[in-house]
């Protein structure tokens, strides 16, 4: 199933990119760019190109910061998992050992009424 996903997520990538190569191939004419003090002239196609690649590396660099938060994240649920099972674990065990108390009190309790019972059917 995952092959899948990232054979669309390349598929649909690489329509994207097609796209965009053929805009830029589309505006070619010369433009003044602003950089404040100084204003070169270049090709539209090449400040398409750098832009693109430019987007390309931010979205590189801030996934590979998500996949990082992602797995401090799982170590973070992990951890808080097995706390939570030891938490569980504890409750559990004082559950059954109150069981077992309960059920030795109704067994006691259960003897003294048969006892009581014989003591009655003596008399």
């Amino acid at each position: 199933m995952k092959k899948n996903s990232k054979q669309s997520k390349l598929v649909f990538g690489l329509v994207i990119v097609l796209i965009l190569v053929i805009f830029a191939c589309l505006n070619i004419e010369p433009v003044a760019i602003n950089f404040g003090f100084f204003q070169p002239q270049m090709p539209l196609i090449i400040i398409l190109v750098i832009m693109m690649l430019l987007g390309a590396l931010v979205s590189l660099l801030l996934g590979n910061g998500e996949k990082g938060k992602s797995k401090e994240n799982a170590k973070a649920l992990a951890e808080q998992k097995q706390k939570l099972e030891k938490e569980f674990q504890k409750t559990l065990a004082d559950k059954n050992q109150k069981i077992s108390e309960l059920e030795a009190k109704v067994d006691r309790l259960q003897e003294e009424k048969n006892q009581t019972s014989a003591d009655k059917n003596k008399i």
